[in-house]
């Protein structure tokens, strides 16, 4: 093969700047992108203030009522006669906890017969979440 003289004083090289411009670009796309993508699955209550509020990490069951009175099971729908016969199927060693987000303008009555059905629920842990005040 024959080479020329002005092919062999040419260098050829290959430039990563732009191509490390493109990349953090797309890093910083993605970063705030995530930021937006958070989903929150519960039912949107407006819960009561409570100065002694603890955070829970355990996992558990979430028993929502809105302020019009409606009974949702982990974000379904359920009418307070089928609330025990799902609580029961749902229950077992691990899963012993049920969480109630009551809305503060729900009518008191209805958080009662809610919270009746699950005392009567064998080995049922029951806590009440609130907004902590701080």
């Amino acid at each position: 093969m024959i080479y020329l003289n002005k092919d062999i004083e040419i260098n050829n090289k290959i430039d990563i700047l732009p191509m490390i411009d493109v990349i953090f670009s797309i890093l910083a796309f993605l970063i705030i992108s995530s930021l937006y993508l958070t989903r929150v699955n519960t039912i949107d209550v407006d819960l009561p203030m409570a100065a002694n509020a603890v955070n829970q990490n355990n996992k558990f069951i979430n028993i929502s009522i809105d302020r019009f009175g409606d009974l949702f099971i982990n974000n379904k729908s359920i009418s307070i006669d089928e609330l025990k016969l799902r609580l029961t199927d749902l229950t077992d060693k691990r899963f012993n906890v049920v969480v109630l987000n009551a809305d503060k303008n729900t009518s008191h009555g209805m958080v009662i017969n809610v919270l009746d059905v699950l005392r009567g629920i064998d080995n049922l842990k029951i806590a009440i979440s609130t907004k902590s005040i701080n």
